[in-house]
């Protein structure tokens, strides 16, 4: 009786423990990508959208490729058409984004790209049947009114082409989220991502190249040492490393608990819009960065359930469900 308890005692703190490493790289991968939104909006100042998206994922392809080929080639044909799927979700949130930034704000843009927070959950329901628990449901209702606050539009502030873009980014990449939830629970984490990051690869070359045949790729597109630096990083941290980080992490947790944790990319984003672009955040966005902070930690640490008395919370670790 006593080795059963010692065991189970273990059992919990280890699985406790994984649910904090899943946890610290997805919170760590919404920092990265708040990050993004302002590195994409200068370099989207003097190169294409076009050109841009198929260097970033050219050289995050060549990563997987040099990385993991021997791997690569003994992969599922199952595996390949589920990270295809993918790859054509991302694209299409990608394309959708990279446009709509060209006529919106940086910090904006990462505000309405936060609504995946409500597209998400009812995707992965829809299309998987993947149920959130009440702990989710509350810290994802508190998380939605935070950003309710951040992406409110401020004095002269109206709606226009570029926000209904980046809103349907929003979409594509709740479906995104969803999707790699479902296929990574029963995936493998390298083969998911690697042929994610193809086809978005070889989609955004072929539209680079037809846009270019039409006369319509204009931007000078300067390869200057300023332009290797922001590439690199888009192309290594945001797109390789974060591909691996997100697949293997949302192996592990609900695509409900996976967006709550997400919503620190907008707080990022702002903080990074106003040390570079001096775009301000103001009092109510500073309450709603706040409030998606404790929407984190609500379901995080199973608030819901331990104030309302839940008898086997005790016995449950600190893990998202799956």
């Amino acid at each position: 009786m006593n080795d059963s308890t010692t065991n189970q005692s273990m059992n919990s703190k280890q699985t406790g423990q994984s649910a904090w490493q899943s946890d610290s790289a997805l919170i760590a991968l919404a920092l990265m990508w708040g990050t993004s939104h302002v590195i994409t909006k200068e370099i989207l100042a003097t190169h294409s959208s076009a050109f841009y998206t198929s260097t970033r994922f050219g050289l995050a392809a060549l990563c997987f490729a040099l990385a993991f080929s021997g791997h690569l080639r003994r992969s599922s044909w199952h595996e390949v058409k589920q990270g295809a799927k993918l790859g054509l979700l991302s694209f299409a949130g990608i394309a959708f984004y990279v446009v709509g930034l060209n006529f919106t704000q940086a910090s904006k843009a990462g505000f309405i790209t936060g609504l995946y927070l409500v597209f998400t959950p009812l995707l992965g329901y829809v299309l998987f049947r993947t149920r959130p628990t009440r702990d989710h449901l509350t810290g994802l209702a508190i998380a939605i009114a935070g950003f309710a606050l951040l992406s409110y539009p401020q004095v002269g502030e109206t709606i226009n082409w570029g926000d209904l873009l980046i809103l349907l980014a929003a979409v594509s990449w709740a479906a995104h989220i969803a999707a790699t939830s479902a296929f990574a629970a029963a995936g493998d984490v390298r083969t998911l991502a690697a042929f994610q990051v193809f086809t978005v690869a070889a989609l955004a070359t072929t539209a680079f190249f037809v846009l270019k045949a039409l006369g319509m790729e204009t931007m000078p597109n300067p390869v200057d040492g300023q332009f290797i630096r922001q590439i690199g990083y888009m192309a290594v941290m945001v797109t390789f490393v974060a591909a691996l980080v997100q697949t293997w992490a949302q192996s592990r947790v609900n695509p409900t608990h996976a967006v709550i944790l997400y919503t620190l990319e907008p707080v990022t984003a702002a903080v990074f819009a106003y040390y570079k672009f001096g775009e301000k955040l103001g009092f109510w966005r500073a309450i709603g960065a706040a409030l998606i902070l404790v929407g984190v930690m609500v379901s995080r640490l199973r608030v819901a359930s331990r104030l309302t008395g839940n008898g086997k919370v005790n016995s449950i670790p600190l893990e998202a469900d799956c």
